[in-house]
């Protein structure tokens, strides 16, 4: 299974990490309670890749940070030196980058102090020799994080994970099904309309029966019970239940999961993959029939009070008025009848169900 923090958008966050401590800042990096897991270990890997001295990651725990601090790395003090930010500043090494993981709500204020104290300390220190340390803060709202400083960075996860990310993890967790291509891309499409930001719910829903993803409601409260958890998500993103989206931020599928308002935008999400997918194949569909008809038709034909010349230049309904009102091969009528059916079902938004949106008549075979 692909690892997601190969995919772009991760990738791209942990990328961005590495370039700013390359130019000397300290980093606090926020993530909602859940949905982002081995991020403090992904970037140590990444740091040690290029040749950084890295410490830990280390997970916090109930002590002064600046106690913690000087237990990880060691550092001798005696009974006459007070234990100070500036003390341990000056004892760590050139360039070295220690990580912190699992600070929570109930300690980041301790954190914060320090990281605020320690980013001042920093200062005198030129970048390219400056000990830098990166702590992981978890389920802690967006306003409590201090803004830049000339040593201190706050860079947090949102608007990290796009649909592009999904979609890439889901056909690969696919593709043990063995699926053809043009029912891969609109599994995998549903999938991510569904799933958004959530890795372990697009794992889920692509193991699932296929037909069960034509009623999301019923999915994702299967899901629910299989992944439980779902009471924590609150519609904020701190919880993990609100958090921008290529750009848009929507609420995570299990709250809109709750209330019947939500049922309906789930529904949405659904017609939103199967008119990205299909109405493409519709047209394609629209231009197969119009070559297999076109030397059965004497132009230019009246439509409407309108003389058309040009067979190519008819939509789908008016495609099949032509092949019903001409007397074609019922297998062209049919045909091209269902097209024009499933055409203004999408336009109106309105989802197909199974059976038509794998319609062999969609490609035009």
């Amino acid at each position: 299974m692909m690892d997601w923090w190969a995919l772009p958008g991760p990738a791209h966050f942990v990328a961005k990490a590495v370039e700013n401590l390359r130019d000397g800042n300290n980093l606090i990096l926020p993530t909602p309670a859940r949905g982002v897991s081995e991020l403090a270990e992904t970037l140590r890997r990444s740091l040690e890749d290029e040749g950084w001295r890295v410490v830990g990651p280390f997970d916090d725990e109930e002590e002064n940070p600046i106690d913690q601090l000087y237990g990880w790395v060691e550092i001798c003090d005696s009974e006459d030196m007070r234990r100070s930010v500036g003390h341990l500043r000056g004892r760590l090494e050139p360039g070295q980058v220690i990580i912190v993981q699992g600070v929570r709500g109930d300690r980041w204020g301790a954190w914060w102090h320090f990281m605020t104290e320690y980013e001042v300390a920093s200062r005198v220190v030129a970048k390219l020799v400056r000990p830098l340390i990166v702590i992981v803060v978890a389920g802690v709202p967006l306003a409590s994080f201090p803004e830049r400083s000339v040593a201190l960075l706050t860079a947090p996860w949102q608007d990290v994970v796009g649909e592009l990310d999904i979609l890439l993890h889901v056909r690969e967790t696919m593709r043990i099904k063995r699926y053809d291509g043009g029912k891969e891309k609109l599994l995998s499409r549903i999938v991510a309309k569904l799933a958004l930001w959530d890795f372990e719910l697009a794992e889920y829903l692509a193991g699932i029966d296929e037909r069960r993803l034509f009623d999301p409601v019923v999915a994702l409260s299967d899901a629910a019970k299989a992944l439980g958890r779902t009471d924590e998500l609150a519609a904020t993103w701190e919880s993990g239940g609100k958090i921008k989206f290529d750009g848009i931020e929507l609420e995570h599928p299990m709250l809109l999961l709750r209330h019947a308002a939500g049922h309906g935008m789930l529904v949405e999400r659904l017609w939103q993959a199967q008119a990205g997918e299909l109405l493409p194949l519709l047209e394609i569909g629209r231009r197969y029939w119009v070559q297999r008809m076109r030397p059965m038709v004497r132009l230019p034909i009246c439509l409407n009070g309108a003389n058309c010349s040009d067979l190519d230049e008819l939509e789908i309904g008016q495609l099949a008025y032509v092949a019903r009102s001409q007397g074609m091969k019922n297998t062209i009528q049919q045909a091209t009848e269902k097209l024009r059916r499933y055409r203004n079902k999408l336009a109106h938004m309105e989802v197909l169900e199974h059976s038509a949106a794998f319609d062999p008549d969609l490609r035009g075979r």
